[in-house]
Formats: structure tokens, sequence, C-alpha cells
């Protein structure tokens, strides 16, 4: 075959030819043919003749007819991308948002590069994305739709406020996913587009959901995965959710669409599972998340998996077995039966190795013994029957049910914080608990209760505690409550001291929490509310675990430790920095 092409380098293979040899009359068919075969083949004819209709085929080319597409020199930056469009869709199409990308970009020349900058920093969180979901996310925020052309002529200070923004946005979520929502990594993500409604949501919102809010977009967002919300027709699918973030409840709206193409059913069954593996993404990530949120411990060493993010999919039966014994690894079924994901645990791979092809008759009467609470953080068939190989497919049937009835109760746990937000209740409940490692109780911000006088030394150890609880894993203050009986006192005596009662406590608490930690995380991982309990006015501070370590004023570094803050040295410091913020 010959190949022409106009390369650097001079090849000693006479099929390699120079384009502008062609055009210039300076290439023969049968001068190739016998430098290539040699003038005694029998072939050199039919291989000249296969030389010379290539050659003609290039020389053609010329009397190709081309359309002819002109810019005016009035034209701007955007007819010119849209000409080149035109121009374009002959070869290879643009698609919506790198055409959308390519319009952004003439009016704010750096924003490929500031996209690039986030994808690699959330990369190494753990959540890689390719630049079309950027560009989503700008289009979201920006339009409120999925028309990409509403973003076109755009001008470059909204560009920049709005990616700005959309930045603190990604690193929120991230946060939240990681923390609450029991996601460690993209890989737990079916489809990168269930998160876009949620950050067009954060965004309209300052970045702020509170308790109730997380709740439900949790499971919105669990149940839009599993059941392929955005399976198909993507943007138009997604078009039509970001318009239901106006509704006074968007993700009452949200799941009802959800219900409404599904025929109002959204549990799961056991039968979701039946021949369901590890490709079956939205079936296996669920199990994993709620394997996760179910704080699972290792069956070898009792260590708890919470937080590790290299967890190893084991095999309850061996593969090695299942095919010597039960299954054909060539046939299509027994595949599926042996990759189940109800023949699925998740575990280190020192466990996994350690158990390698031993048979769950073998090993998990020890895995009981040792480590009991195992069985149901994994869901587990505790009986020793389903446990012999000639039984596996019973463990299977078991084990579907249980994986299902796992889903369901962890999606349920969502609805139960009622519909107000189920905010009396849920303080109540935080109060009889009692001061713990997420819950602590101050009496005044800024009353001094011994000396019957104003304090704001109390504000700063209030701001001490919120310190505690960003660099630990998140917590609750609560203001209002005496700590040593849980006596409700309420905040009067505070609201006395100020002029416009509760906007200016939440003002001066909003401020110190400026002054003495950071200002993008009071806005961004800091909630302050008020509520009534047992009659009397509380002030709840709700904070979130924070990415990055959080210092008080410049050198001061509180982590929680048991009920308290506890301010650690600096070589203590630093070594807890790396441990959990590396």
């Amino acid at each position: 075959m010959l190949t022409i092409l106009h390369a650097r380098r001079t090849r000693d293979n006479p099929e390699w030819v120079k384009i502008t040899d062609v055009f210039n009359d300076g290439i023969n068919a049968w001068d190739i043919a016998r430098e290539k075969i040699g003038d005694e083949s029998d072939e050199i004819s039919e291989k000249a003749e296969h030389y010379h209709t290539q050659i003609k085929q290039l020389e053609r080319i010329t009397s190709r007819p081309l359309p002819l597409e002109e810019l005016p020199k009035s034209a701007d930056v955007h007819q010119a991308i849209d000409l080149f469009d035109r121009v374009n869709s002959q070869g290879t199409d643009l698609g919506d948002a790198e055409l959308a990308l390519a319009h952004m970009s003439a009016q704010w020349p750096y924003i490929r590069r500031e996209m690039k900058k986030k994808q690699a920093d959330l990369a190494e969180k753990g959540f890689s994305f390719d630049l079309d979901f950027y560009v989503k996310c700008i289009v979201a925020v920006i339009s409120g739709t999925m028309t990409y052309n509403k973003v076109y002529d755009t001008d470059k200070a909204v560009l920049m406020e709005k990616w700005e923004q959309i930045e603190d946005v990604l690193d929120y979520l991230v946060n939240f996913l990681q923390n609450e929502g029991h996601i460690p990594d993209s890989s737990y993500i079916t489809t990168r587009a269930v998160l876009i409604p949620l950050i067009a949501y954060l965004d309209k919102n300052d970045i702020r959901l509170n308790q109730a809010e997380k709740n439900s977009f949790l499971k919105w967002m669990y149940v839009a995965m599993m059941w392929s919300r955005y399976g198909r027709s993507t943007d138009t699918t997604l078009e039509k959710d970001l318009s239901l973030l106006n509704d006074e409840q968007p993700t009452k709206e949200l799941m009802e669409e959800i219900k409404d193409n599904r025929g109002g059913q959204i549990e799961v069954r056991s039968s979701d599972f039946d021949g369901r593996g590890k490709r079956s993404k939205r079936f296996y990530n669920m199990v994993r998340i709620v394997t996760r949120a179910n704080n699972p411990v290792d069956w070898k060493t009792g260590e708890p998996l919470k937080g590790s993010y290299n967890l190893e999919s084991h095999h309850i039966f061996p593969k090695s077995r299942l095919y010597d014994e039960l299954y054909n690894s060539s046939n299509h079924m027994g595949k599926k039966r042996v990759n189940e994901i109800a023949n699925r645990a998740f575990i280190t791979s020192r466990g996994n190795y350690e158990i390698f092809t031993d048979l769950p008759a073998e090993y998990l009467p020890d895995v009981r013994t040792n480590y009991p609470e195992a069985f149901e953080k994994q869901f587990i068939p505790d009986n020793p029957e389903l446990w012999k190989l000639e039984n596996y497919e019973d463990f299977l049937a078991k084990r579907r049910e249980l994986l299902a009835q796992a889903v369901n109760d962890f999606l349920e746990s969502f609805d139960n914080f009622g519909d107000n937000g189920g905010k009396d209740e849920s303080l109540a409940d935080l109060v009889q608990k009692g001061e713990n490692h997420r819950i602590e109780f101050k009496e005044t911000m800024l009353y001094d209760v011994h000396r019957d006088q104003p304090n704001t030394e109390l504000r700063e150890e209030a701001v001490k505690e919120i310190c505690s609880f960003a660099n630990s894993e998140g917590g609750t203050l609560i203001i209002g409550i005496e700590d040593k009986e849980k006596e409700v006192t309420g905040i009067d005596r505070d609201l006395k001291l100020m002029q416009n009662g509760k906007d200016d406590f939440e003002l001066q608490l909003n401020q110190e929490i400026r002054d003495k930690l950071d200002e993008h995380f009071a806005s961004t991982y800091t909630q302050v509310s008020f509520d009534e309990l047992n009659g009397e006015t509380v002030c709840v501070v709700s904070v979130e675990k924070s990415p990055n370590p959080v210092y008080y004023g410049d050198d001061d570094f509180y982590v929680r430790i048991g009920s308290s803050a506890t301010p650690l040295s600096i070589p203590d410091a630093n070594q807890y920095i790396q441990e959990n913020f590396a």
C-alpha cells in the first residue's frame, strides 16, 4: 500500500513519498513498484496500477468543489467562532460545551486555564471530572438552564465572579460528599450530571444548606443515581430539574419527577440485585455508600473502615472455588452469578489477601467470634448453612434481601427529619444526648452569669469550640444551654445587651468567627440559626468539617477531644494536619 506523507525525515521505504512531489509530476507509479519489488516480479504490473490509483485519488483533491465562507472585516470573535463551527461541521463536530467554552474564552481568555487548575485541584482530592462538567456548572449557574448559547456573550467580569463562586461551591460540595454523603471520591458517583442541580442550588443560596436540605438533597442524589435519572437526554433532563430549583420545596419536586418516571416505585427490591455485578454501577455504588455509612470493620483486623478510601471489593465466596465446583467460567450466566453484588463485601487489601481462596464456611466463624458486629455492618446472613458452597444460590437470595432492606432503610433515614426540618425534635434530641465530640453547650455568649456583667471572652470561647469542630468531624454548638444539668436557659440575657436583639447577636458571633478564624470559612462552613426550646430562644451554630486546617488567630490550632476543644502544640498540630488534611 502506497503511503503518501509530507514528513521531516527521509525514509528508505519507497512507498513513503512527499506530497509536493505528487503535484510537481515527480512521482511515477512504475518506478516505485520496480524499487519496491523489482523488475522480475510477476506482481509489478498489479502493484504499479495500485500505486497509480492512489496517486490519482490524491491529485483529484484539487478539483473538488469547496464551499466558500466569507468573514467580513467588521465581524467580532463570536461570529468567527460560529464560522469555524460551520466549516468544521463536515469533520468532527464540536460539542455544545466545547463551543460554549470557546465563546466564553473570547470574553475571558484565561477561563480554560482556570477551569483546568480547578480540575487538577479536585482530582487530587479524588474527584476527577472533564472540562465539559465545569462548563455545565457555569452554564447552569449563569443561566439556570442547560441552554449553552445563553453564556456566549457573558461579560468577563460576570464570568470571573461566577467562576470564583463556583470554585467555592465545588470545595464545599466535595467536603459535604466526603464527610456527610459517604462518597470519598468520584468513582462512587454514577453520573456527574447529578451534581449540577445541587451546585446551582448552593450557588443560589450562598453555599448554605440546613440539615433538612442536606438530608433531602442527599436522598434525591442517591435515588437519582440508582434509578438513572440522567441515563437519557441528559441536558434535557437537567433543564427540567434546574427549573424545579425555584420551587418552595425543590427536592420534593425533583423526587416526584423520578417517581413519575418509575410509576411511583423507588424502593429497591431483592430482585434488583439478581444477576447484577460490579459493572452495574448504580446498584454497586449504592451498596458501597450504604456500607460506608454503616461504619464497617475489617474482617481480619477489626479496624474501623470509616475514612479509608482504599477498600477492596472482596468475593465472599471466592471466584476460583465457584468456577471449580459450581459454574463454567465461559458461561455468561455463570459469570453473573459468581460476580454478583450479593457476593461482595468491602474490606482492606490485607484482609482480602489473608482470606484469599478460603470458603465462608472456613473463615466466617472466626469473623463472627472475633468481630460479631461485622456481620450486621455488611449485611451478611448469619446462618452457617448458607456459608456452605452447595448452598451458594440460597446465600445469594438471602443476601439480596438484606441488601435491599439496608438500602431502603438508609434512604428512609433521611425522611426522619420532619417536614419543617424537624428542628424542635432534633434540637431536643441533641440536648438530651448531652455534650460529646460533636455537641457543645454554652450558657451565654456575652453575659457572664458569674460576674453578672458582659464578658467578651465568652465569645472567644465559643469560637474556639467552632474551630475545634471544624478541625475534627464537624459538630453543633448550642448557646442557651447550661452544660452540666442540660438546663435550657435561653439567650435572653445576651439579647438584652444588644440593641437589635437576635440580629446583633448573629452579627457579633459571625464577626468574631471571621476575625478569629477565616471569612471564607465563616460564610461557607458555619450556619447560625435560632430556635425555640421549652419556651426559650437558643442559638444553634452548625459547623461543617473543614477541608483545610482552621487556625484560631494566627497560630492556635484546636481539635475536639472528648467533649471539649483542645489546643495542640505545634508538633502535635503538624502531625494532626498531616494525618487528617494531607
